[in-house]
């Protein structure tokens, strides 16, 4: 296999086993690329040119021979909120697809598995993707920066130790789970503790000591039970207890 090699354009070069013809059917797909919520949603209609077919009615045959796997990612259009006489599909759907006709018809495992490669491309590359998701981002760090303000007004001593902050020892903001295992709780009270710096990186330096530990709630219990530190934080352990 090459390696990947990025020329003096930035940009990388790659063999592809596609035609031209084939290659060109792709435009269609971004005649009719609907978004939503922040996510991309392609045509039934256009999907002839990513699997492959001759027509447009053999590509929607693949579909509903597939229906099954693909049903979690097929939308309507009026779900969607567009005139269509087609459902959409998720890019994840179709690439999911490719995978198994790659799997189902190894003839043309290598074309199928390249079309996967093109249509990721063409989602990833989209600019109104790259706009929506840079919007997002400015959105949750806003609404995150208003939680931990919120929280560090209504903390004033560290939830670990009970030492009142100050000069020497100011508010840090943790997460108990680290937004790199579940991003989803970036943001979520339930999730941030309020507690010193010192302890924050006593924390820190601890779990570095840990072969494979990582910020995770069971792993703060641990520290605070070893470090005699409180665990009135911890929601979790109260549930169901009258």
């Amino acid at each position: 296999m090459q390696r990947i090699v990025l020329n003096d354009n930035n940009k990388i070069e790659l063999d592809t086993t596609l035609t031209k013809g084939q290659i060109a059917k792709f435009n269609s797909l971004l005649s009719e690329l609907v978004f939503k919520n922040g996510a991309a949603y392609l045509s039934i209609k256009h999907l002839h040119g990513a699997l492959l077919t001759r027509s447009k009615d053999m590509a929607k045959s693949i579909v509903q021979a597939y229906r099954d796997i693909l049903r979690t990612y097929l939308v309507t259009a009026d779900e969607l909120g567009v005139q269509s006489e087609h459902d959409f599909i998720r890019p994840i759907g179709v690439q999911i697809l490719l995978d198994h006709l790659a799997t189902d018809r190894p003839r043309r495992a290598t074309d199928y598995r390249a079309s996967a490669a093109l249509l990721a491309y063409i989602i990833a590359a989209h600019p109104q993707l790259a706009m929506i998701a840079s919007q997002e981002d400015k959105n949750l760090a806003s609404f995150k920066a208003g939680v931990i303000r919120r929280l560090k007004s209504k903390h004033q001593v560290c939830q670990l130790t009970g030492q009142a902050f100050g000069p020497e020892h100011e508010k840090h903001v943790h997460h108990i789970v680290a937004e790199a295992v579940d991003p989803r709780l970036a943001a979520d009270e339930d999730n941030l503790i309020v507690i010193t710096g010192g302890v924050h990186d006593e924390y820190h330096a601890w779990i570095n000591t840990i072969p494979g530990a990582e910020i995770s709630r069971p792993t703060l219990r641990n520290f605070a039970r070893q470090k005699g530190y409180s665990l009135d934080w911890d929601k979790s352990a109260t549930v169901g207890v009258a």
